[in-house]
C-alpha cells in the first residue's frame, strides 16, 4: 500500500469514525443520515479501488 493510498484510506476511516461519533454524542435523525453517508461514501470509495489494509477487511 503507497503512501497516498494509505493516507486517503486513514482520511476516510477519520471522516467515518467522526460522523459514528457524531450520532452517538447526539442520536438525531439528522446525525444518523450524516453517518449513513459516510458509510456510503465509505463503500463507495472501495468499490471505485481505494485499497484496504488486509488487516482492516472482516472474513
Amino acid at each position: 500500500m503507497s503512501k497516498i493510498d494509505r493516507l486517503e484510506w486513514t482520511q476516510k476511516v477519520a471522516a467515518l469514525n467522526e460522523r459514528i461519533r457524531g450520532f452517538q454524542a447526539n442520536p438525531s435523525q439528522e446525525q444518523l443520515e450524516l453517518a449513513i453517508d459516510e458509510l456510503r461514501a465509505y463503500a463507495a470509495a472501495a468499490s471505485a479501488g481505494m485499497e484496504i489494509p488486509p488487516r482492516f477487511i472482516a472474513s
